[in-house]
């Protein structure tokens, strides 16, 4: 071996253990926020949350866990979509890489999605029970408690009505809270309360109001 040839291997190593050093440095200074996994076929044996990374994962991809404590991946977040075309994650139901009167859907035994023309013409409108209604949208499902939203199913990829959740980061949804005359116990459960109602439950102890206590309400 050549003195030429050692310095250059010297050299080569030395630029290998700085790049692997360079991304573990980074990993310990990347800041995540957990997020909520609403596709069960794809939550782990330890029950970890995927966490949003972006100085890791791409635009709509979340890192998620193996069944390893180290295996950790990127990928699609819940209800998104990997073209590999474009070799992106598009929001499914969304205009996405298509036309701009097309949409992006997964064919039935396809893993593959597919743009296909929206009978709505817009992004974020669909089509549901004969009407075009944006994503999203409460009134499209009417009126029920809990609330519930016109949403892709992660699970599925598909349309449905869904229970709107709100343990996603940087929610502005108002938190819950319990109704008049009850107060949230350690269990996170709305109980009478006792230092101010006394006398409503010596009457009512297992009637109206600890019926009422069941129910969280929101902050208007």
């Amino acid at each position: 071996m050549t003195k030429h040839t050692m310095y250059f291997s010297t050299f080569l190593l030395v630029c290998l253990l700085f790049g692997v050093k360079s991304q573990d440095n980074n990993m310990k200074d990347a800041i995540g926020f957990p997020e909520v996994d609403e596709n069960l076929n794809t939550v782990n044996k330890q029950n970890r949350n995927p966490v949003f990374l972006p100085s890791r994962c791409k635009e709509n991809e979340l890192y998620y866990p193996g069944d390893q404590p180290d295996d950790w991946i990127c990928d699609c977040r819940p209800g998104y979509l990997y073209h590999p075309e474009t070799d992106s994650c598009w929001m499914a139901f969304r205009r996405g890489p298509c036309r701009h009167d097309e949409f992006l859907v997964l064919p039935t035994n396809s893993i593959i999605p597919e743009c296909e023309k929206n009978p709505c013409k817009m992004d974020s409108l669909v089509s549901w029970n004969g009407k075009c209604e944006p994503l999203g949208s409460t009134n499209a499902c009417g009126d029920t408690f809990p609330p519930v939203i016109l949403w892709v199913n992660a699970t599925t990829i598909s349309l449905e009505c869904l229970v709107m959740d709100f343990d996603f980061r940087f929610s502005d949804i108002a938190p819950k809270i319990c109704p008049p005359g009850c107060r949230r116990s350690v269990q996170n459960k709305c109980r009478p309360d006792i230092s101010t109602n006394e006398r409503q439950l010596q009457v009512h102890e297992n009637d109206s109001l600890v019926t009422l206590c069941s129910f969280d309400t929101k902050l208007k």
